[in-house]
């Protein structure tokens, strides 16, 4: 199989990393002649400076660029002519939130079209990032097939999500992903008031954080690894924290706690008065916050 990446950031390069030994010949193009010839040489593949040409070198190419770009390169190669070299060649994306249109004018060219998301958070490129994880799949059975077999090749498991449903996947994802990252960062912001540095701050908090891992881990169904003030019902604490955090940090707090609230209720940790009166305070908080 002939292989071709366009835009081998992270997760491109990532798929290079861990299908090398899988593939025939592996082919990149990136946003510029300078970035391509670079990452080529640094991943010892072949760099491309038309991606039409790419395509037509390839049996299977993957759009690794971001979700706004996928779209424009697929109507950029539809206009350029390309049309499949074999019978079954497979263009895919591998966007979490997109659907299958915006790949819509190479399917009308005749290529077989779909979607392989790696669920993933990948900050630098390594074929481990891909080994053991899942992988959403969808597209004609020809993707299908040949995504389930990348995936396998990979070290990966293959699942589907309706592509109507792919933002609220997508939504999952970075819940689980970017959004811890946002709440990781706002404690080390705040520890960092009684900390030399930053980099003090990152270490006093990383027991607690592995703690907290650990004990997901540990658990089947995630929400009842919950601890803390709100899990106990303690208002009088969640009312203080919502009475010191900065202005800017209220609402989030407050909508966090929230849905930390309704998640205690339903493990039977709190009572249904308490987490009547939560949900009040945690309202009238966050209307204070737009004073």
């Amino acid at each position: 199989m002939r292989l071709g990446i366009i835009g081998a950031g992270r997760v491109g390069a990532s798929f290079i990393l861990a299908l090398r030994s899988s593939v025939d010949r592996i082919g990149i193009y990136c946003s510029t002649t300078a970035s391509t010839q670079q990452k080529a040489a640094a991943l010892a593949v072949m760099p491309y400076d038309d991606p039409a040409v790419l395509v037509n070198d390839c049996d299977v190419v993957f759009i690794t660029t971001g979700d706004d770009a996928v779209e424009m390169i697929s109507r950029t190669l539809a206009d350029a002519g390309v049309v499949p070299q074999s019978e079954g060649t497979v263009i895919f994306h591998c966007s979490g939130s997109l659907g299958l249109a915006p790949l819509a004018s190479l399917a009308a060219m005749g290529f077989h079209t779909g979607s392989l998301h790696p669920l993933q958070s990948v900050a630098v490129p390594a074929a481990a990032q891909l080994r053991n994880i899942y992988m959403a799949v969808d597209g004609d059975a020809r993707a299908c097939a040949v995504g389930t077999a990348i995936a396998a090749a990979a070290g990966s498991h293959i699942f589907h999500v309706p592509e109507q449903e792919r933002p609220l996947y997508h939504a999952a994802a970075c819940f689980c992903s970017n959004y811890v990252v946002t709440a990781a960062a706002i404690a080390q912001q705040l520890m960092a008031r009684w900390m030399p540095s930053m980099y003090d701050a990152a270490q006093a908090l990383q027991p607690l954080l592995a703690g907290t891992l650990d004990n997901l881990m540990n658990q089947e169904v995630w929400q009842q690894a919950l601890t803390g003030p709100v899990s106990r019902g303690d208002i009088g604490t969640v009312q203080k924290h919502a009475a010191c955090l900065p202005p800017q940090l209220t609402e989030a707090y407050c909508s966090f706690a929230a849905v930390t609230a309704m998640l205690a209720l339903e493990n039977g940790t709190i009572r249904q008065e308490q987490y009547d009166q939560l949900t009040r305070i945690l309202a009238m908080a966050k209307g204070d916050s737009h004073e």
